[in-house]
């Protein structure tokens, strides 16, 4: 079976800025909306070593996800609309459903495919410098598939002006992506948030196209049941050592 798989970008080793200073709670309330208060998850910003990795440039797409559907995986809600659309990113995927999947690649390719951190996936987005959306701390419109600049979900990859400072694509706006960790608060650690077995709300980042632009922020964070989806939540790979 030949397999459509994105290009994978390797992230070096190095250390994260993670989450939103203390003393810019406050301007985002004020620029965004809200309270202060609405904005404390994201806080405080701490550092956070990271080994290297290797994530998807793009988000997983319809058509690799198809492949997995006629090998026996379980489809999505609305299949087969999606199916029209098979260079846009995969939806109503639940995390279950992105962790099977990811099961089903690795044996496809005897390589190993997981669901990236939460850290994993901020670093990807904003690399060293802690900016507040992947090509700089400026939101340009014509970076990212938001509520003002889109009327539909896009095809991955058609916001080449929002590359990360490591070269992915579509990391804010689109669709939504589970990450493979738990709804905990900051700072991050090596406490079992990442523990696929353990029972909780898991994460998920990067805001998606009927958002307006404050959720496409690298730093936002929102959390679902890993059993619930919707039309506006999809995912993408990790590939490293298990």
């Amino acid at each position: 079976m030949t397999l459509p798989l994105p290009p994978f970008i390797t992230i070096p080793a190095g250390t994260l800025q993670m989450g939103t200073p203390e003393h810019d709670l406050s301007r985002l309330a004020t620029h965004y909306g809200g309270t202060r208060e609405s904005y404390r998850e994201e806080s405080p910003q701490h550092a956070v070593a990271l080994s290297t990795f290797a994530i998807a440039q793009v988000p997983t797409t319809v058509a690799l996800y198809a492949c997995f559907v006629n090998a026996g995986g379980i489809p999505p809600q609305q299949w087969e609309w999606q199916c029209e659309t098979p260079h846009a990113p995969v939806v109503n995927v639940t995390w279950v459903m992105a962790n099977t999947f990811c099961d089903w690649l690795s044996a496809q390719t005897a390589t190993h495919y997981r669901l990236p951190t939460e850290a994993e996936w901020e670093y990807a987005a904003r690399g060293h410098d802690a900016r507040q959306f992947p090509w700089g701390d400026t939101w340009h419109a014509q970076a990212a598939a938001v509520r003002d600049t889109c009327q539909a979900l896009p095809p991955v990859g058609s916001y080449p002006a929002g590359a990360s400072p490591w070269g992915c694509l579509d990391m804010a706006g689109g669709v939504w992506e589970w990450t493979a960790s738990l709804d905990m608060p900051y700072p991050y650690g090596e406490d079992g948030r990442n523990d696929r077995q353990r029972e909780g709300r898991r994460i998920i980042r990067g805001g998606c196209y009927v958002n307006p632009h404050g959720y496409a922020r690298c730093a936002c964070r929102f959390r679902m049941q890993p059993s619930m989806t919707n039309p506006f939540l999809g995912m993408r790979c990790v590939r490293s050592a298990p």
